[in-house]
């Protein structure tokens, strides 16, 4: 950790260093990555990609094809973990800003599709905004398939994006700016948000993190830097992206609270904190406190610290944490942060919108489930909806989501990529269900799917997640029987069996699948849950069920 520390000033330099890029040398365990670069232009001078990739702990090996206008795909390496097709538009002259080019780019980009089960990044040079548009209606609900946005880094970096000079000899015409920040959102932003599930959560100290100063001794007056208040700007925004803030502070509670209340120059709100462990224990513990109210896992959380012996204390007593130093130049943490691996997304989703509402709401749900001994009238009260549905083509990443990050209600842990899911989807033989949840305190969004397959008259439920922030209303019975009976609809099956597994955090899930089935689970297997089927614990009366085909 303290190694990968002291890669933070060169990899996130206001001004990036290729010599300095090269002279980093990790001295961690690294997990391999393959990527197969299909191209038309260079791509060697983007590979310095390698060192961020590093420090995000991936030992990279590029694959590449020979020039290729016609992109035909024609050697496909099976060892590759993802495809990223490198194209300079100014190859096809004029004709690139025809329909009939994106027509035709939508047809080569389906064929790659059709060929490939692993992810693909496809990043146009020169691409028009017009290009684009038609570009993404041509691929729009290919599963697994990412549309790079060069054109937005064309608009800040102006005339420095181009060095027609070097074409020649580098076989591209990015000028070495231009490869090198190519090479950092590749390797921080576009590949971590293809191949890894998203960060949930970040946690913050506060002196000499979110401001300048220390609160026990400069009050109220700390100092908020144009460099923190950008930090705490990119705060806001990761939060409105669907990402929960906490703070984790050695302070008095209330002094802390007190100053975010009093200063109205800090972009950060107090309310913007999801959790809050603001006392004098072990940070390591108040981490687990925040882990524990948001429901999530500590491998969700990323730590910022300015004190390198707090973060080295915490990875010691939790090892699968992602941690940040909160360095003197404040712009530099909040380079870091922008670029932190596996923090930034394919734009906003509308579930992201509901994640901090619907946390919000969870003591107000606990509150009112003390008023009640019926489970059914607790129900009646929130007047819950439950919706239920075949995929859409629109719902696979979300669906993907779910089977990616879900831990403590993931009955097989199967982990399916976007292309496994829609296959699941529009399979013959087989099915995914999205299911919805929303009350009258909140809206929880797609909170679970659950997937089956049909093996002779046996339904085999091959995937059933549901997401933590829907656990807690006695409803998983219902779900997961309605779930399975719009299944048999259109698979009859005799026989209903869940296959399971043991994962380190899905005890909740396998408890359940214990109590349903009434059997003892072995480690992993099948078990049969047709009692469910004909029974569940919260009547159909108690809720709302929709059916949300979307036609």
């Amino acid at each position: 950790m303290l190694a990968r520390v002291e890669w933070q000033a060169t990899l996130f330099a206001e001004n990036l260093s290729r010599l300095g890029l090269l002279r980093l040398q990790p001295a961690w365990p690294l997990n391999p990555l393959t990527v197969q670069i299909h191209r038309n232009h260079g791509f060697e001078l983007v590979a310095i990609a390698s060192a961020w990739l590093a420090w995000w702990k991936r030992e990279v090996r590029f694959i590449y094809s020979a020039y290729d206008d016609s992109l035909s795909f024609n050697v496909l390496d099976d060892s590759a973990d993802v495809h990223v097709v490198w194209v300079d538009l100014q190859h096809y002259g004029a004709a690139a800003d025809a329909p009939e080019f994106a027509d035709w780019l939508g047809e080569r980009l389906h064929f790659l599709r059709n060929k490939t089960r692993q992810p693909i990044l496809f990043a146009g040079l020169g691409m028009t905004k017009q290009t684009r548009t038609l570009v993404a209606e041509r691929t729009a609900g290919l599963p697994g398939f990412r549309l790079a946005d060069l054109h937005a880094m064309t608009e800040v970096l102006g005339p420095r994006m181009f060095d027609e000079r070097k074409a020649a000899f580098t076989g591209t015409r990015l000028s070495e700016t231009a490869c090198l920040a190519c090479a950092r959102e590749l390797a921080c932003h576009w590949l971590p948000a293809l191949l890894a599930p998203r960060i949930k959560a970040v946690v913050l100290d506060a002196d000499h993190t979110l401001y300048e100063g220390v609160l026990a001794e400069d009050g109220l007056k700390v100092k908020l830097t144009p460099g923190h208040k950008l930090f705490q700007e990119t705060l806001v925004q990761l939060r409105e992206s669907g990402v929960f803030l906490a703070v984790v502070s050695h302070n008095e509670a209330r002094d802390l609270q007190q100053l975010f209340e009093s200063r109205p120059d800090f972009p950060l709100r107090w309310e913007h904190f999801s959790a809050a462990a603001v006392n004098w224990e072990a940070k390591s513990l108040g981490l687990r406190q925040v882990a524990e109210t948001l429901r999530i896992g500590m491998d969700a959380l990323l730590f910022v610290d300015d004190n390198v012996g707090e973060l080295a204390h915490a990875v010691a007593d939790i090892p699968s944490l992602t941690v940040l130093h909160a360095q003197a130049d404040a712009f530099l943490t909040q380079r870091a942060l922008a670029f932190y691996p596996a923090l930034w997304t394919w734009g906003k989703s509308a579930t992201d919108n509901l994640r901090t509402a619907d946390l919000a709401a969870e003591d107000e749900r606990a509150r009112i489930q003390q008023q009640y001994t019926d489970p059914r009238d607790y129900l009646r009260s929130l007047h819950v909806r439950i919706g239920l549905g075949r995929a859409r083509t629109a719902d696979i990443p979300r669906l993907h989501e779910l089977s990616q990050k879900t831990n403590q209600f993931n009955l097989n842990l199967s982990r399916f990529s976007e292309i496994e899911v829609a296959d699941l989807a529009q399979g013959p033989a087989s099915r995914v269900i999205a299911l919805t949840l929303k009350d009258r305190l909140a809206d929880s969004g797609m909170i679970g799917l659950a997937a089956g397959k049909l093996e002779g008259q046996t339904l085999v439920i091959v995937e059933l997640a549901i997401s933590c922030r829907a656990l807690g209303r006695r409803l998983e019975d219902l779900m997961v029987s309605e779930a399975i009976r719009m299944m048999r609809t259109d698979l009859p099956a005799e026989h209903v069996v869940v296959a399971h597994r043991t994962g380190p955090r899905n005890t909740p899930a396998r408890d359940w699948l214990a109590r349903v089935s009434g059997q003892t689970l072995p480690p992993e297997g099948r078990v049969a849950i047709d009692a469910l089927l004909c029974q569940s614990c919260c009547e159909k009366e108690s809720i709302t069920l929709e059916e949300i085909t979307h036609g």
